[in-house]
Formats: C-alpha cells, sequence, structure tokens
C-alpha cells in the first residue's frame, strides 16, 4: 500500500513539474514595433521603447493587454495569452511515459508559456495635431443608425480571425449590457477632439465663422467581435470592433460642407483587463481611427483652415424705403418680429417700410426655402432671403408688407459701457413672441477681427436676431446668442448695430 502512495504521489509530483519549476514571470516576451521611438506597456506597466522590446509578463492564465505608444500616431492595442505548453511538461512523461500514460496533466497557471515573440501587426495611424491656422472643431450632432442587420455581436476562433476565416458565429447582442445611445457617441466623439487638441474646452463662447466648425457623425455599421482561443484548458477571450462611421463637415451655422464614410476596426482589448468597459473603449478605438482617416483627407486639411476675414465681396447697394423711426419702447416691440424656420424659431427687426427684415443668418441658414415672419399682431408672412453676411452672421429678409414705423441703421456707434440697454425677442417659445428685458452694455468684445456688445441682459435660445435697443428706441445691436455660447448666465452678445448697412450692402 505504501508503494501505491509513493508511486502516486510520484506522478503527481512529476505531472506538476511545469508548476513547480517555472517561474510566476516570463521575462523573454519580445514584442516587435514598427517604430524605434515606439513605447510598449503591458496591462499599464511600461516595458521599454524601440523596435524590439523585451517585456516581462505574468504567468497567470489572463489576457494581457499590450498598449504601443508611439509619438505621431495613433495609440496601438494588441493582445497576448499564454498558449504554448511549457518545456517542463516532458518531465510528466518520465519515467512513466513508456508504460504509463500520465493520467494527471498539469493546468496550472504556470503550466503554459506566452509565445516568445509578438508582433504589432495594426497599421500605424498618424496624428494631425490641430495647428494655430486650423479652426476648432465642435460636436454638432451623433447618431447611432443601425438596424437589425446593422448591428452584429459574433464570436470567432483566434486562429480562423488569423487565417482571414470568416467563421463568425453570431451571439446574444445583449453581452455586456451595452446601450447605444447618442450620449455615449456624443461624449467618445468629444474625447477624441480634445485628445488631439481640435477642441477647446477653455475657448467656448467666440465662434464664428473664421476660427469654428462643426462635425457630424453617424455609425451606420457596428459588429462587435468577441474572439476566443482555448488554452491553458481555458478560453482565452478579447474583443474588438468594427464600425462604419458617416462623417459631416459642417460650417458654424450647420451648413454642410464636406462629406465622407469610414470603415474602421478596432485594436485587440482584453477583457480580463479591461472589464465591463471593454466594448466600449473598442467601440471609441474604432471610431478614433475613422475620425483621424476623415481629418487627414486632403480636402478636410484644406477646409480646416482658417477663414480670411479680410477678404470680403461687393455688392450693388440696396436702398430702403424710410418710413416713421422709433422712439419708444412701444413702438420698438411693434418693429419686432419672431421668425419661424424648419427647426425652431429665432427673433428679427424692421428696417423699412417696404418689407425688409434684419435676423441673424444662423437662423435661417438651414432654413433658407422655408422662412416665416410672425409680427406682433399675429400676422404671419412667407419671407424670401436677400442677403446674407456669413462673417458677421447678418441676414436680410423681406416680406411682402408694409410698416408704417421702423428701426433706423445707425452709422457710426452710438453706446457706451455702462449705458442702459433693452433686447426685444421670442425666448425659448414662439408665444413668448415680442419679450422685452433689460440690462448694461458690460464691454466691448473683439475676436478674430469680429467686433461683439457684451451684455449682462438675459439671452436666451429664440432672442438670435433681435434688436438691442436705448429707452429711446435707438437701435444699438442685434443679439447673437449662437456666437457667445447659449447658456452662460449673465454673459450675453450682440452685433454693432452700424455694421448693418456696410455688412449686407443697404443705405
Amino acid at each position: 500500500m505504501k508503494k501505491i502512495l509513493l508511486l502516486f504521489s510520484i506522478m503527481i509530483m512529476m505531472n506538476s513539474c511545469a508548476s513547480i519549476l517555472n517561474s510566476k514571470i516570463q521575462k523573454n516576451v519580445n514584442v516587435k514595433t514598427k517604430n524605434t521611438k515606439s513605447i510598449v506597456y503591458v496591462n499599464g506597466i511600461k516595458q521599454g521603447s524601440g523596435t524590439s522590446v523585451k517585456s516581462k509578463i505574468p504567468r497567470d492564465r489572463k489576457v494581457k493587454q499590450l498598449k504601443i505608444k508611439t509619438e505621431g500616431y495613433k495609440d496601438q492595442y494588441i493582445v497576448h495569452y499564454q498558449n504554448k505548453k511549457s518545456p517542463w511538461h516532458i518531465l510528466s512523461w518520465v519515467p512513466f511515459g513508456v508504460t504509463i500514460y500520465p493520467i494527471f496533466m498539469d493546468f496550472g497557471p504556470k503550466s503554459f508559456d506566452y509565445k516568445k515573440d509578438v508582433l504589432v501587426e495594426e497599421k500605424l495611424i498618424p496624428i494631425e495635431v490641430k495647428t494655430e491656422d486650423q479652426k476648432y472643431i465642435f460636436v454638432k450632432n451623433t447618431e447611432f443608425d443601425l438596424d437589425e442587420k446593422a448591428l452584429r455581436v459574433r464570436k470567432i476562433k483566434h486562429r480562423s480571425l488569423k487565417k482571414n476565416k470568416n467563421k463568425f458565429k453570431e451571439i446574444d447582442s445583449n453581452i455586456d449590457k451595452i446601450e447605444f445611445d447618442n450620449s455615449i457617441f456624443t461624449s467618445s466623439l468629444n474625447n477624441i477632439l480634445l485628445k488631439y487638441k481640435y477642441t477647446d474646452s477653455t475657448n467656448t463662447i467666440f465662434k464664428n465663422k473664421t476660427n469654428s466648425a462643426y462635425l457630424s457623425a453617424k455609425i451606420s455599421e457596428l459588429d462587435i467581435q468577441y474572439v476566443y482561443q482555448v488554452a491553458a484548458k481555458r478560453p482565452m477571450t478579447f474583443l474588438q470592433a468594427e464600425v462604419n462611421v458617416s462623417w459631416d463637415f459642417q460650417d458654424i451655422y450647420g451648413q454642410s460642407i464636406y462629406s465622407k464614410s469610414y470603415k474602421t476596426t478596432s485594436g485587440q482589448f482584453s477583457i480580463d483587463y479591461n472589464k465591463k468597459s471593454t466594448a466600449l473603449l473598442a467601440i471609441e478605438d474604432a471610431i478614433t481611427s475613422s475620425f483621424l482617416n476623415f481629418i487627414n483627407n486632403k480636402k478636410v486639411e484644406e477646409l480646416l483652415k482658417k477663414d480670411n476675414i479680410k477678404t470680403k465681396k461687393t455688392l450693388p447697394y440696396i436702398t430702403l424705403h424710410k418710413g416713421k423711426s422709433i422712439n419708444d419702447l412701444d413702438s420698438a416691440l411693434n418693429s419686432t418680429v419672431t421668425i419661424k424656420v424648419d427647426k425652431g424659431h429665432g427673433s428679427g427687426f424692421k428696417i423699412s417700410t417696404d418689407g425688409y427684415i434684419i435676423t441673424n443668418f444662423h437662423v435661417v441658414a438651414n432654413s433658407k426655402e422655408n422662412i416665416t415672419i410672425i409680427t406682433k399682431d399675429n400676422k404671419e408672412y412667407k419671407a424670401k432671403l436677400i442677403r446674407q453676411n456669413e462673417d458677421l452672421d447678418l441676414a436680410l429678409l423681406k416680406i411682402d408688407a408694409i410698416f408704417p414705423s421702423h428701426f433706423i441703421l445707425p452709422s457710426t456707434k452710438n453706446y457706451k459701457t455702462g449705458n442702459d440697454i433693452f433686447i426685444i425677442g421670442t425666448p425659448t417659445s414662439v408665444e413668448l413672441g415680442q419679450t422685452l428685458s433689460k440690462g448694461i452694455i458690460s464691454g466691448d468684445r473683439e475676436n478674430e477681427g469680429i467686433k461683439l456688445i457684451q451684455t449682462d441682459a438675459g439671452i436666451n435660445k429664440g432672442n438670435s436676431g433681435g434688436p438691442m435697443i436705448s429707452k429711446q428706441g435707438q437701435l444699438i445691436g442685434v443679439i447673437n446668442a449662437k456666437l457667445s455660447g447659449i447658456g452662460i448666465e449673465g454673459l450675453g452678445f450682440a452685433i454693432p448695430a452700424e455694421l448693418i448697412s456696410s455688412g449686407l450692402f443697404i443705405k
């Protein structure tokens, strides 16, 4: 009996040689990169830099997350796991291998090794960091446009994936309980813009056509791929994502200028290391690749260049028919209008007897063929866009109506810091047309050649395009909530009224 127990113990010991004799850390894993400046990290720990980095990786049967940082390029993400039996396994066959097949196999964490060479095959994507002569980019709109066929969650063996064998199997799309809503997409895109310095979180007030642009994006295809391989008697699993993103570059007024789609695949992300955030990390990485492809496009590079504000076109002057001028607040209220467009509304004001109206260009920019004017007596008129000055954010409209009284356009500056002022407009809702509010002029501002009047008067969405006036009804400025960062309490801006005549070539 003692001899049997001794033999049994020896067999167990011999079959556990790899676990007993192998070290906890494998020190000779060689990560081969494509750049001498590449820095290799394993599970967040720096291993070294260069084209061949000797890395130390624990033998714990968990998929390791490798990140390769290369200056001037997007970060690369790959994984590595134990998939080779340790050479110490050979002792499991001595002295019993000839006569007795081992009845115990060693599957301890140290019994398997990593492949000694890891080749970083992912393509390096160059990063074009924003320069001083380029515009800032702000997120306008994001959208997941995914039907049942466009959203897929699949799994595949790593071996099949490496051999480009399309042996995917559909699996439950509720894995990780991912909720694909626009807030996730918007947050990811904002993170990308901040990372590559294309947006400015500290200077968001003065946006204009010269220094700013908008970006909209829509994901029309999303393929989340769970990749697995059974090694060390344990499924080694990681994740990657493939997305198709349609990008739309827009000017500050939301007018589409250039659109293009890019289909990209993310790096590889370890579920062991990244836990619950794995899918979102993979999706954001794929979006990042798509964004960098878009931003590196020659056409987009041209569009990102700041506009030359000094380049002005000349138009023939329009002569306004003059009537009775405004001389009190009641008359000013009657000469202010609400402007309805396809998506929302703004404000405006009368400047002649023959139906001319001034507003902000951004109010009508995306609804040029469908503009409705509502006067204080609730009459509605179809308006035509006659002229626009996108640099100043001004628009000249005309309706088929007669205005007995109207605002007079000043030819010179007619205000001082500290003056009491009033603003009239239609804040928030059409039902609040011709709302009057009071404030003071807080100062003059200038940004990228654009002059603005700063005020503490309350300005809300819908006030854009309305008049800033004195107590006597003199026109001082055109309210511009769009370019001044809507929602900033106690801070509003207006375009000086003396710029209207020369900006729109009217007299």
